[in-house]
């Protein structure tokens, strides 16, 4: 103690009362060395009685790796300062070690001079036991929400499997020569398989909006022809239910957007799924309106209206949330996931929308929100010929719906034919009767089969039997089964039929069919085999499901393609080795050597035999967030997901035939050798250092996969970049030789001449051992791939 100095044991009674009471250790210490108080909380704690404590050294309770922290403490006190809580550990009397938080302060005698410090500690075990605990809870829960995942991925891939058999199978039927009625039962199973497909993967979208994981991709797309198509799957249901289902697209909506074409309609179908589902009776409306259209871009409006139970003001938050419908008593007259809502809500945020609901319980619901879309080229109209032959034509609706009436009336003013509509079967003969607005009689009548009163048939059955009346060519209009339909119209004497919801191109083929304009009959639609095969290509088809190879061989080989058949990736490499191919199709998840792994060795040996790089398209079930990008790291070229779109999958296919010439690479990790050339100084600097246009071709115009894979080079050119340097520098030519290799194949996707000439320099001089060269080879293609760096930071700050 400092001569002068007030002890310690002449500390106030308050204070006394106050260490008494504690339940914390209260510690006082001199700065010799010596503890001076100790409370009954650092008896209770440390298991030290105040006797035994008091006078011991300071490094009673502390263990010897913390004995750093009794000095800071004791160097803060004499400089005044207090140090704030931290979290250590101490050692009992028993030889516990155990954690506790500490805070420490100077003590002053009344002269304000320091004279010791003070800590008090206090015992933490539950706080981290507790703490320790969430953290396993934690780590379970990820371990969980990634066992989730993984078994989605897994759920889906399984369920995808046997549907690629269904879509593919039903699409190759629809290619032979059958009757109309047998079409239209396989075109039901195709509509089909796609709803059900939608419906698998509604589980794993939940799971990766939950994950964050989830993107749209950008392709064109017809938005008639997909709003027509996702109502058209739904009719039987409504027709079931005796709802009249209606599909209006105005006709100043453009014929071709850019945008997801697979997650609007899921958007689609999940709306007019559940306005179908709780609709007892009246109709349900699907209607597409362009709001506004400026610089390539167009705002439109979904709006899907029914006459259905309707949602309270509460409900209408409460829907939204996973596995909820309206309440309990509809949960269990209703069937469904109650995931539907959910899952578009998210959708349409993924567009940068939002879902309005308007809704009163019994007064039906309607759901609306608005899309932003770019405008892609609008192509050449194929039924231009047509619609020119039918302009001015006059034609009679019939329908007691107002809402069809509406709508084919302003698809036949859009035509340019005069159309009038009636709402009943009498008004129709009475009209029919009075001849047409201008006088003469309609060319064309178009009557609803299903009418209250006269129906359609009655109606059609009096025009036929009456010569008075001139209008004779009547097309018959029904959601009812199409094959009795179909009987009933020809002995009712109508000249042909549509099915509801009535589609443009359905409307327009039946007219063509009724007066005279075109035919059906004998007509077939472009197929997969009409137009004449490309140069036929050996493909090593590498799958391991018998369903899935049976359709990809059966349609590449109606091509003229030759297939080699392999079931695994093991397989793949035995058939690889005796021979060579134009092109590897390989399936991603296999047995006993997957698609990656496949893949990886194909490369090897193509590395160590000189052979020119195998065009490789990955097939995969999968639908997880990166697994495309997951394959083009592979080293594979391309990639399709399943079920198989066949068209796109020809097109990836005979891609390579078109390109086997060499006058464009295909992306790969190898390029054909091109001699070096001074950059043309005319040029553009983007058409210097890189195509973009040639790799988006080559990515069927996906921006959004240009764009990865643009990021995946600004994310691993520099660390190649880096390892050539070290290479370099530590003189180890093969890693230098494989970074260089690895930096061309990378830049070749782009087309990008400068770097992949400079990187296949270096690769060669490494290779080869040609040292002199190497210094200037590595600097030419780090100032080459530096400025590719440059131009992808502008392009992608430029869009």
């Amino acid at each position: 103690m400092t001569p002068g100095h007030e002890p310690y044991g002449q500390s106030t009674g308050l204070l006394s009362a106050v260490m008494a009471s504690c339940r914390d250790a209260i510690i006082a210490r001199s700065f010799d060395g010596r503890i001076e108080a100790w409370n009954r909380g650092a008896e209770e704690i440390y298991g030290y009685s105040q006797d035994e404590a008091i006078g011991e050294n300071v490094s009673l309770t502390t263990p010897p790796d913390r004995r750093s922290e009794l000095k800071r403490l004791r160097d803060a006190a004499r400089d005044g300062q207090v140090i704030e809580n931290f979290d250590t550990v101490r050692t009992r009397k028993n030889g516990e070690t155990f954690p506790v938080a500490i805070c420490g302060f100077p003590i002053k005698d009344k002269q304000g001079t320091a004279v010791g410090y003070a800590t008090v500690e206090r015992d933490i075990s539950d706080r981290v036991r507790s703490a320790d605990e969430l953290r396993r809870a934690l780590a379970e829960a990820q371990d969980a929400t990634a066992a989730k995942s993984r078994f989605l991925a897994n759920a889906s891939h399984e369920l995808r499997t046997p549907m690629n058999a269904i879509v593919g199978m039903t699409a190759l039927a629809l290619e032979e020569d059958i009757s109309l009625e047998l079409r239209d039962y396989l075109e039901t199973i195709r509509d089909s398989s796609d709803a059900m497909l939608h419906l698998i993967n509604d589980v794993l979208d939940l799971s990766k909006f939950q994950a964050e994981e989830f993107e749209l991709d950008e392709t064109p797309f017809n938005p008639r022809e997909l709003l027509e198509g996702a109502t058209k799957v739904l009719g039987p249901a409504a027709h079931a239910k005796g709802l009249e289902l209606v599909c209006h697209v105005a006709p100043d909506v453009p014929s071709r957007l850019i945008g997801d074409p697979v997650r609007l309609r899921q958007i689609i179908t999940n709306l007019v799924g559940n306005a179908v589902k709780f609709t007892a009776a009246g109709e349900v409306v699907v209607e597409l309106t362009e709001v506004e259209s400026h610089h390539r871009r167009c705002r439109l409006a979904f709006r899907i209206a029914d006459t259905g139970i309707g949602i309270s003001e509460e409900d209408q938050t409460r829907i939204f949330a996973p596995f909820t419908q309206v309440d309990g008593a509809t949960t269990r007259r209703y069937t469904g996931t109650g995931l539907g809502l959910t899952i578009t809500q998210h959708l349409i945020h993924c567009f940068n929308s939002q879902l309005h609901v308007e809704s009163a319980p019994g007064s039906g619901s309607e759901f609306s929100f608005e899309l932003t879309l770019a405008i892609d080229d609008q192509p050449a109209n194929p039924d231009a010929e047509l619609t020119a032959k039918m302009k001015g034509l006059s034609v009679l609706v019939v329908d007691d719906n107002e809402a069809s009436r509406q709508t084919l009336i302003e698809q036949f003013n859009a035509w340019g034919m005069k159309a009038l509509a009636v709402d009943s079967g009498d008004e129709a003969v009475s009209q029919l009767r009075a001849g047409a607005p201008d006088g003469g009689g309609f060319d064309i009548a178009v009557v609803d089969a299903l009418m209250p009163g006269i129906d359609g048939f009655t109606v059609a059955s009096q025009i036929e039997s009456d010569d008075s009346l001139a209008t004779k060519p009547i097309i018959m209009a029904s959601a009812t089964d199409r094959l009795e339909f179909s009987r009933r119209c020809a002995e009712a004497g109508a000249a042909a039929f549509v099915q509801k919801p009535i589609s443009q191109s359905q409307l327009l083929s039946a007219i063509g069919q009724a007066t005279g304009a075109a035919t059906l009959e004998g007509q077939r639609n472009q197929g997969l085999f009409d137009k004449p095969s490309v140069q036929p290509l050996t493909i090593l088809l590498v799958e391991d499901t018998p369903a899935n190879r049976k359709v990809v061989q059966t349609v590449l080989s109606r091509r003229g393609h030759h297939i080699d058949i392999a079931v695994n990736g093991r397989e793949a490499i035995d058939e690889f080795r005796k021979k060579p191919f134009d092109l590897v199709i390989m399936d991603v998840q296999m047995p006993i050597m997957d698609g990656f792994q496949a893949t990886e060795a194909i490369r090897e040996i193509e590395r160590g035999d000189s052979r020119p790089s195998t065009p490789i398209i990955a097939m995969t079930a999968h639908s997880m967030r990166g697994d495309r990008e997951r394959c083009l790291r592979a080293g594979m070229s391309s990639y399709l997901s399943k079920p198989l779109d066949l068209a796109k999958l020809l097109k990836v296919v005979e891609s390579v035939a078109d390109r086997k010439d060499g006058s464009v690479a295909w992306p790969s990790n190898e390029t054909p050798q091109k001699a070096p050339s001074e950059p043309d100084a005319e040029a553009p600097p983007s058409r210097r250092l890189v195509d973009l246009d040639a790799a988006l071709s080559r990515l069927r115009g996906d921006r959004s996969l240009l764009r990865d894979m643009i990021g995946f080079y600004r994310e691993d050119a520099p660390t190649l970049l880096t390892a050539i340097a070290e290479s370099l520098e530590a003189g180890n030519l093969a890693t230098l030789e494989r970074a260089a290799h690895s930096l061309k194949g990378l830049s070749a996707n782009f087309d990008a001449e400068a770097v992949v000439n400079a990187a296949r320099d270096l690769e060669l001089a490494a290779r080869t051992g040609e040292e002199g060269k190497l210094s200037k080879l590595a600097a030419d293609l780090t100032k080459a791939a530096n400025q590719l760096m440059d131009f992808f930071e502008d392009y992608l700050g430029g869009e």
